[in-house]
């Protein structure tokens, strides 16, 4: 075994594979590869094509950043995104290799793509002008080739959703459906106005197209979308279906069915569940009701943001596949139009991140805990990995994570994973650092953790467990969480850690730390104001004031699913589950991380609990990221994840690897 430990700035070595497409005749596999490039400072990619059959892959030529390559209808090319000045722009190369056609050059770029069946039009979404009076633009000329505009003269906000985290604000600008000629031309602008489309795909016959999004007014205002129907040459959008949180639209080979994903009510903690409506309209149907899982991929690392979930149909029509989230894991199922569900991609210790299909042969995207991700085909044969990205990690100590399970005070089951330092000696007391993820919907599993690892080379024991909330457990046990944040999911995180404790020996008690970001961020800020087991913590990208945030971030809608009524209907409940309630209480040095762009937790969360400790005179540092999103740790500027390492690694090494023994006594009776 290899005693070279992970370290922040092997950032720099790490290769991501994602976003996996077959040929339409199943023999080769088109991807996209990225990586961090230290020296310009941003994260770079290029499109990749292997063949099923193995082999080395060859990689396309790239200025800058390709991605997202999607197959023409005959294999003979590949269309994908480039990054062409400040933004994403559409280009079309033959699939052997040769001269890249850029097809748009669109001001604010070019989102997701889509060939139509017949290889003559490509589909996209690029931002544009749909509420002029949302901004008053400086018409100065931009300050640089790599920024879109000068900031404006002055936003105009009359909705709820004029901001997204990772995007900024929406500037009165937003996602809109065209088609542009492979041959060249002008693109063909399909919708307008004041609201986003927020996916879409084509008809079989590639006459029309199905959008998702809501054109009604209000939108804002409501967390369900519709689907629509429009043509290719435009013209009016016409309903088909409504009042659901429909994603990922996905026509039936006969062109007879639309499937997509929606949850069955509108109330927190609901499943993502697989519905068909007919392309004439009508009541749509929910495949999935009798399946007690997520479609979705909801199992959390560094090394990837969310996914957007794929819905393809059987090349009969007669099933629907999708990624689906158990226990840890990522399987790829299917289900057929009369609800019978079967698991076609079994996963034990993995998940897969992205899929895709041809006749006879499946190509996926595939991580486990030991490797960030590869390009791996199944067919009759069984299953072969096409890939190998990251071969310098065999020169490494990887930890190999150790499952447990645990008994939570009412019964219920609750899974966590250990991860041992190197040479580990189970006679020997080890410093923990408990971990607790987002969501709190996401789940913890078998991927690969960049930051566990460094902290597990550095000589600590890390935990993670999924409490009550967690997706991959069932509905009842997602739901259990929404209304009742940081009440028996805090019970489950400290009866989980008090039975490792009791069962191994080998944890250093007064040597704990606990960390975690999003909804983990907030929950370490409430557990430092309730008890002192913790020598030291870091809060990521984390929420401390559910009052003030209630309304602020990018999701507003989503709070009432989650916490209940606003702070203008019932103060004391939300007051009540804010951390910054019990600040006086906190005893721990608290390690505050978090982006000046997060959108979705705004920093302001941060700034309020740092001020509060600081007036207290308690320890605490806050470290700003200039510029950087609530997806800093998943896809931030290379240099700017490699300083968020460090900084976690020097924190728990200052307050941990020595001895600081603490107060036993527990706050309020833990």
């Amino acid at each position: 075994m290899s005693t070279a430990r992970i370290t922040p700035e092997d950032l720099s070595l790490l290769r991501w594979v994602d976003h996996v497409r077959l040929s339409p005749s199943g023999d080769r596999v088109a991807y996209q590869v990225g990586w961090p490039d230290l020296e310009s400072r941003e994260n770079h990619g290029r499109v990749a094509v292997v063949a099923i059959a193995g082999g080395t892959p060859v990689e396309f030529p790239s200025p800058r950043r390709d991605h997202s390559p999607e197959w023409s209808p005959d294999g003979r090319r590949l269309a994908f995104l480039s990054r062409r000045g400040a933004r994403d722009q559409l280009v079309v190369v033959p699939a052997e290799g040769g001269e890249a056609v850029q097809l748009t050059e669109l001001a604010d770029g070019v989102a997701g793509h889509a060939w139509s069946s017949d290889g003559h039009w490509l589909a996209f979404l690029a931002p544009v002008l749909g509420d002029p009076e949302g901004v008053v633009d400086d018409p100065r000329p931009a300050e640089s080739q790599e920024t879109l505009r000068r900031p404006p003269v002055a936003r105009v906000v009359r909705r709820l959703d004029y901001k997204h985290d990772g995007s900024g604000y929406v500037d009165g600008r937003y996602p809109h459906l065209f088609v542009v000629s492979v041959e060249g031309g002008e693109p063909i602008q399909l919708t307008s106005g004041a609201w986003p489309v927020e996916g879409f795909a084509w008809a079989p016959d590639g006459r029309s197209l199905a959008v998702v999004g809501d054109a009604e007014p209000d939108r804002d205002l409501r967390r369900t979308s519709r689907l629509y129907l429009i043509a290719r040459d435009g013209g009016p959008l016409r309903p088909i279906c409504a009042d659901l949180q429909i994603a990922s639209p996905a026509w039936s080979p006969t062109g007879e069915w639309i499937a997509f994903l929606a949850p069955l009510k509108e109330e927190g903690g609901e499943l993502a569940r697989v519905w068909v409506v007919s392309a004439q309209g009508g009541e749509p149907r929910c495949l999935t009701e009798g399946f007690d899982r997520s479609a979705g991929a909801s199992v959390v690392t560094d090394m990837r943001a969310g996914h957007g979930t794929r819905l393809r149909w059987s090349a009969d029509g007669s099933r629907v596949w999708f990624l689906a989230s158990g226990p840890g894991v990522v399987e790829l199922c299917s289900v057929g139009l009369d609800g019978s569900v079967r698991v076609e991609v079994p996963s034990e210790r993995r998940h897969l991140f992205d899929f895709d299909l041809a006749p006879g042969v499946v190509a996926a995207g595939i991580s486990d805990a030991v490797s960030p991700g590869e390009v791996w085909a199944i067919d009759a044969s069984g299953e072969r990995q096409l890939t190998d990205s990251n071969p310098w990690l065999r020169e490494r100590y990887v930890a190999v994570p150790e499952p447990h399970r645990f008994t939570a005070a009412d019964g219920l089951g609750i899974e966590g994973w250990l991860l041992k330092p190197p040479d580990f000696d189970p006679g020997r007391r080890y410093p923990l650092v408990m971990q607790i993820h987002g969501g709190p919907h996401a789940q913890y599993g078998w991927g690969f953790f960049h930051e566990f690892q460094v902290l597990a080379g550095m000589g600590f024991l890390v935990f993670y467990v999924n409490p009550r909330g967690s997706d991959g457990y069932g509905q009842a046990f997602r739901k259990a969480v929404v209304g009742d944040w940081a009440g028996r999911d805090y019970e489950d995180l400290m009866t989980a850690l008090d039975q490792l404790i009791e069962r191994t020996g080998f944890v250093d008690v007064d040597r704990m730390g606990i960390a975690g970001g999003s909804y983990g961020g907030y929950m370490t800020n409430w557990v430092v104001g309730h008890t002192r087991r913790f020598a030291a913590a870091c809060a990521m990208r984390s929420l401390s004031n559910l009052v003030s945030d209630y309304a602020q971030d990018d999701i507003v809608l989503w709070g009432e699913l989650e916490y209940g009524p606003g702070p203008w209907e019932d103060l004391e409940s939300l007051w009540h589950r804010s951390p910054i309630r019990y600040v006086k209480e906190i005893q721990t040095p608290l390690l505050l991380l978090h982006g000046e762009m997060d959108l979705r937790c705004p920093i302001s969360q941060a700034e309020e609990l740092f001020g509060a400790m600081r007036l207290l005179r308690k320890e605490v540092e806050l470290v700003r990221f200039p510029g950087e999103s609530h997806d800093l740790s998943r896809g931030g500027r290379p240099d700017r994840r490699i300083e968020r390492l460090r900084r976690i690694a020097g924190w728990f090494e200052r307050h941990l690897l020595a001895v600081r023994p603490q107060p036993a006594a527990a706050v309020g009776g833990e």
